[in-house]
């Protein structure tokens, strides 16, 4: 039986340094340990992080990765999906994810957030395949977006925000449930 398939983007400058690398680490291990799937970009940053976590985890570690990039993929994956453009890449993401996780990153990670969050709007994507925004950079992302352009309240709704991975680990078992996940969770 395959495991549910989790995607976690982010910013691909980040070293091993910072904190959303460190904390993509061990979500994709803590995934990974709970039964699931880690499917990244496949490059640097926060993928190779979530890759690397499962990858130390024993888990399955994918990465959608795209012809138009000439750096190679991590060497933290168990399977490389390449794809022709970065549009063929989150159509193949969106098609293969059963939870997207996102950790602080740039106008790339924005426009992901953008496309599964507006997806999740409309229920292209069902809300058992929640969208967690994960750190306290969202917040004024979030804010920002509702003060100046044409959001409503409600449409928050679709997304969860999280200060943890822990947290995260907790809102995916929930909502895309796999048998290793902690009762309760």
């Amino acid at each position: 039986m395959r495991h549910p398939v989790i995607s976690i983007f982010g910013g691909s400058r980040c070293q091993s340094e910072d904190w959303e690398y460190q904390e993509a680490e061990r979500l994709g291990r803590q995934l990974a340990e709970a039964g699931y799937t880690v499917c990244t970009g496949g490059y640097a940053g926060v993928m190779e992080a979530a890759n690397r976590g499962a990858w130390l985890a024993g888990g399955a570690s994918w990465g959608v990765t795209v012809d138009i990039f000439s750096e190679p993929p991590n060497p933290y994956l168990s399977r490389e999906i390449r794809t022709r453009d970065l549009l063929e890449r989150l159509k193949v993401v969106s098609e293969l994810a059963h939870g997207f996780v996102a950790l602080r990153g740039g106008i790339g990670t924005l426009a992901e957030v953008a496309l599964f969050w507006n997806l999740i709007l409309l229920e292209q994507a069902t809300p058992s395949r929640p969208l967690i925004l994960l750190g306290e950079c969202w917040d004024s992302v979030l804010a920002s977006l509702l003060e100046h352009l044409a959001f409503r309240p409600k449409d928050l709704s679709a997304i969860v925000r999280v200060r943890s991975t822990e947290e995260a680990v907790r809102e995916i078992c929930r909502r895309v449930p796999r048998g290793r996940c902690e009762r309760g969770e």
